[in-house]
């Protein structure tokens, strides 16, 4: 696989490991306050900092022992629906065993937990038998995001999320503070970061939001009409759930009548084609609302502003969430679409930074819903560039190549069930029901060509951008200067063909929705890695010399001088 990777990358993109974690099996072993902060700390209390340990909100304690109590109460479920049941001696020790242990190891567990913040480091300390000394760098942190569900809404705390460049998750949880100590807690780290140790950490307020420049928001109307463009399979686990909890016979038999029953069996079994078709227009139905539900509590009341070289959003319902997205952090603009919003013209706007968010797949939204002008205004305002008028398209042996292969896969799973299908279940016209799967054939052919037509490519001097995909339409737009590594691949199906895959890296790239070129003729391939090196090379060795006044004079790995190696004389 050849590939090329930049002769340095953004000073952004280097970063060095975001944390520091020491795990010890003695309690008493564990650092006091004054230890594990650097180095090169300050002695004197630093106005502004959080030296010494503090405790998490007292409300803590009944909010953890309130997400334990769904777990005993399915421990105790088979003792209340029949309490005179021999066999209920195995929930009621369970029961006994979880107000002997569970309910003590929460309370240590709080006890246990403290955090503190210096000009250097934010330093997590947890633990009961295992103490734990997680040491975050100020540098290090990317966004301090503060969450606040419905309960803590309603109690007036916060749980705090301290997110780093280049993490896979969650550096640093506080669960939960007071919400006037979350914001106190982002206003530290920020002046720590601005280089201002004496900085005074001023609590913010709701009014000095409206002296912040905004720049997206989603009223009520807007967010239910995004909903009904999305589609959700929540729905189904929610059936799920409901299955596992409680006999589905006896559910049926309570709201629905037995004649009545017996007739929806009857008329099903009749009509085999009728009962697919509404199952899938139920199906599409349910989905349909649960993706206006979904949408609903996600991006509620959405606001986005641009703090100086930052940008803030606060969405959400029943969970209230706030953070910040650094400027220079974003590695790629992302605009994604679907069939049915791309035909009324809405799209939505997502970043890709440095540090990936689990919860949205490595990228951050910062418009949910908008017009493609719209959308276009608000991501030239994170990173300019120029949009291509057209774009390169792939080779089209593309269609043949997934053609075979997803008519590959529907043979494997159709001609196992045509080979033990029994002869007096469901055939239609003669014909075992499994037969008539390869109706979809001429769809998938279909399918391949819709692939390839909305999948192309443009290479500019400001940056890559890359299109693809059907249902969930795709276009990145990949800045010259934060490419990271470029590479091709090639399958033994693809080398056949001539075909390769050209990836263009960054760094913090999502594993889904991976920005990548697939099937293009090898020479085109390798044409493109090479002017993508180039690009960027160039741009990094113009950047040194505005910056030093100097030209970059390293030499390239094939220029540099080698010593002369002596031949071994046996």
């Amino acid at each position: 696989m050849p590939s090329s990777s930049p002769p340095e990358s953004d000073p952004s993109v280097q970063e060095p490991p975001s944390s520091s974690e020491t795990t010890s099996a003695d309690v008493s072993s564990s650092p006091s306050k004054d230890e594990g902060e650097a180095p090169d700390a300050p002695s004197s209390t630093t106005l502004g900092a959080i030296h010494e340990p503090q405790r998490l909100h007292p409300l803590t304690l009944l909010l953890q022992v309130g997400t334990s109590l769904p777990a005993l109460a399915i421990i105790l479920f088979p003792l209340l629906r029949n309490p005179s049941s021999s066999e209920n001696v195995a929930s009621l020790v369970m029961a006994v065993l979880y107000g002997v242990f569970a309910l003590p190891v929460i309370f240590l567990r709080y006890w246990r937990f403290s955090y503190r913040i210096t000009p250097k480091q934010v330093v997590i300390q947890s633990g009961v038998l295992n103490r734990k000394n997680r040491s975050i760098p100020i540098e290090r942190v990317q966004n301090i995001q503060i969450e606040r569900n419905l309960v803590a809404r309603l109690f007036g705390i916060a749980k705090v999320k301290i997110e780093t460049a280049g993490s896979s998750g969650t550096e640093g949880s506080l669960e939960y503070v007071h919400r006037s100590e979350a914001r106190k807690i982002r206003q530290v780290v920020r002046s720590f970061q601005r280089g201002a140790a004496d900085a005074t950490p001023d609590t913010e307020s709701e009014e000095d939001e409206a002296n912040i420049e905004t720049l997206f928001d989603m009223p009520l109307r807007r967010v239910l009409l995004s909903g009904a463009f999305r589609f959700s399979l929540l729905y189904l686990a929610v059936i799920f759930s409901v299955v596992e909890l409680f006999n589905p016979e006896t559910l049926v038999q309570r709201f629905i009548r037995t004649d009545r029953l017996e007739w929806l069996t009857e008329a099903m079994f009749s009509h085999p084609a009728l009962t697919i078709f509404v199952s899938v227009l139920v199906a599409v139905v349910l989905g349909w609302i649960s993706g206006v539900a979904v949408h609903l509590a996600r991006y509620y009341s959405f606001h986005l502003w641009l703090d100086g070289d930052k940008l803030r959003k606060r969405h959400g319902l029943f969970t209230v969430t706030e953070g910040t997205i650094p400027l220079d952090k974003v590695q790629a603009l992302i605009l994604r679409t679907n069939p049915l919003m791309r035909a009324f013209g809405w799209y939505e706007l997502k970043v890709q930074t440095i540090g990936i968010n689990v919860d949205e797949q490595g990228h951050r939204v910062i418009a949910p819903f908008a017009g493609s002008k719209r959308i276009l205004e608000l991501a030239r305002r994170v990173r300019s560039f120029d949009l291509p008028d057209t774009f390169g398209q792939v080779s089209r042996l593309t269609i043949r190549r997934r053609f075979f292969r997803y008519t590959m896969a529907l043979s494997t799973l159709l001609l196992p069930a045509i080979y033990f299908w029994p002869p007096d279940w469901v055939h239609l016209v003669g014909v075992a029901l499994p037969w008539w799967g390869f109706g979809v054939v001429p769809f998938i052919l279909g399918w391949a060509l819709l692939q390839y037509r909305n999948h192309g490519y443009a290479a500019q001097e400001d940056g890559f951008y890359i299109r693809r995909g059907v249902l969930s339409h795709h276009l990145w737009i990949i800045p010259t200067e934060k490419f990271h590594v470029f590479s091709t691949t090639a399958s033994i199906f693809q080398r056949r063909l001539g075909l390769k895959t050209l990836f263009v890296d960054t760094a913090g790239a999502a594993t889904f929705e991976y920005p990548e070129v697939i099937d293009l003729p090898a020479v085109e391939a390798d044409d493109q890695l090479d002017s993508l090196y180039r690009r960027f090379k160039t741009l990094y060795r113009n950047r040194v010399e505005a910056a030093t006044g100097a030209p970059d004079t390293r030499l390239d790995p094939d220029e540099r001088p080698r010593l002369p190696v002596e031949e071994s004389v046996e």
